[in-house]
């Protein structure tokens, strides 16, 4: 047998079994209905949650370090710094719990307490500093004594304590209301039960986590007296010096190799893996401006030269601008014949120009508002889809395809920064292209320059 609850006069609500749990529903006669209140309010203030711990900071790395090996006893101390503990997260704030009110036509809510902050991570500790050590005899290494322990990361903060949500001095009572005339038959009286709910407990805040160990610092090794000279593995010019004057790069070459602490004096902290010097690459990039246009307007360009450890060199030309260009390389010198150069923003600059003539005389016109014709290679993809009917007699039209392939070069005709798209030579039913025909056309133009290429959309809807 269901049990309900009573809204307002006779109207009543279905309610069930759980939230009836634990009350005791007093005896009624006739005159008497029994309901529990719908609405329930808050109360005094809820706690707010504790700030978040902060993070710890990192440890510094250690300095990095050249010296050589004369055969002389010598120590280094490179040891990278502590990462700093992260703070705790604050406790939670109390809620303000206020006066309960009494005898409402309502449920009450205790305010509930305030989260805990969270613990701050802790700090990374520094790396180790990194020694390079010129030698000219291997055994004045086992004299060198070098200490280059990464830091140890901080500890993460502990998360602040959830506060404790208020608790109800009233948790139920009940208040009778009556309808009518006291002994007539309209006379009708109902007792509404409420309670209060007590708050909840804030969550507790997580703890922040640990920071990590830095890394040892790493040996590297130089088998000669003279130290290295400068290198210059990568640079960043604009178009117009790398133009005008060649560009160096050079490249100092490493090698892998375990067991660098058994080179060293006993007692050393180092990575396992060191690096020995092999030899250097060098090489020069130079470009030719061939393109039909001025340089002008390409001049202040960034280009970012690069020497790879092979000796290859790459050039990285800049976003936003299209380049074909052939490469050649003779000895050391690498040099880059610029043909064609489009700003990218010019290549998808064409508009809708029109329909012109019908039936197998129809042509769609399509315009480069950029003007760069000249200088890209511009294919179109068509697809046609026409309709017997009429928008005006139905709004549901039925579209059918009649072409949808690469229009071939033959059927385009450019003149000047003007495409004309010849409709009537593709291989279309000529009823298809009869003049007042109402048509859906995609036109997608497809622009390349070298290894770069674009679409551009261009529809259009109407009657042929």
């Amino acid at each position: 047998m269901p049990l309900w609850r009573w809204a307002t006069g006779l109207l009543m609500v279905p309610l069930g079994l759980t939230a009836l749990e634990g009350l005791v529903l007093p005896t009624f006669d006739s005159c008497t209905l029994v309901a529990w209140a719908i609405e329930t309010r808050t109360y005094g203030r809820q706690g707010s949650s504790g700030r978040d711990g902060r993070p710890g900071r990192d440890g510094v790395a250690g300095a990095d370090q050249t010296a050589t090996a004369d055969g002389t006893p010598n120590q280094f101390s490179l040891a990278g710094q502590d990462g700093d503990a992260g703070e705790a997260g604050e406790n939670g704030r109390r809620p303000r719990c206020s006066d309960q009110p009494r005898q409402v036509a309502y449920d009450l809510q205790a305010p509930s307490g305030g989260n805990g902050g969270n613990g701050g991570r802790g700090g990374d500790g520094g790396r180790g500093g990194n020694l390079t050590l010129y030698y000219d005899n291997p055994d004045a290494l086992g004299l060198i004594t070098v200490v280059a322990p990464g830091g140890r990361g901080g500890r993460g903060g502990p998360g602040g304590v959830g506060a404790s949500g208020c608790r109800c001095r009233w948790r139920s009572w009940n208040l009778q209301t009556c309808t009518g005339t006291p002994g007539q038959g309209d006379h009708r009286c109902q007792t509404n039960r409420y309670v209060c709910r007590d708050g909840r407990h804030g969550r507790n805040g997580a703890p922040g986590r640990d920071g990590r160990d830095g890394p040892a610092g790493q040996l590297r090794l130089v088998n000669q007296a003279t130290p290295l000279s400068a290198e210059t593995p990568s640079q960043t010019v604009t178009l117009q010096a790398l133009v005008n004057q060649p560009l160096h790069l050079s490249r100092h070459l490493w090698r892998s190799k375990p067991g660098a602490p058994a080179l060293l004096a006993p007692g050393s902290q180092v990575q396992d893996t060191y690096e020995e010097y092999t030899g250097r690459v060098t090489s020069t990039l130079a470009i030719d401006w061939q393109a039909p246009r001025p340089l002008g307007g390409f001049a202040a360009e960034a280009v970012t030269a690069t020497i790879e450890p092979d000796g290859a060199v790459t050039a990285t030309f800049p976003e936003g601008v299209w380049f074909d260009y052939g490469t050649q390389r003779q000895a050391d010198e690498v040099r880059i014949a610029i043909t064609q150069a489009v700003r990218e923003r010019d290549v998808t600059r064409l508009a809708w120009g029109g329909l012109h003539g019908s039936g197998s005389d129809l042509r769609a016109v399509v315009l480069d508002l950029a003007g760069e014709s000249a200088h890209l290679q511009t294919q179109f993809r068509v697809t046609l889809r026409t309709t017997d009917g009429n928008p005006r007699d139905s709004h549901r039209l039925h579209y059918t395809t009649a072409y949808d392939d690469v229009v071939p070069a033959a059927a385009v005709t450019v003149t000047g920064n003007r495409f004309e798209i010849d409709l009537g030579q593709l291989p279309i039913p000529a009823r298809r292209l009869r003049q007042g025909t109402y048509a859906q056309l995609d036109i997608t133009a497809i622009r390349t320059l070298g290894n770069y290429s674009a679409r551009q959309p261009i529809p259009w809807q109407g009657q042929l």
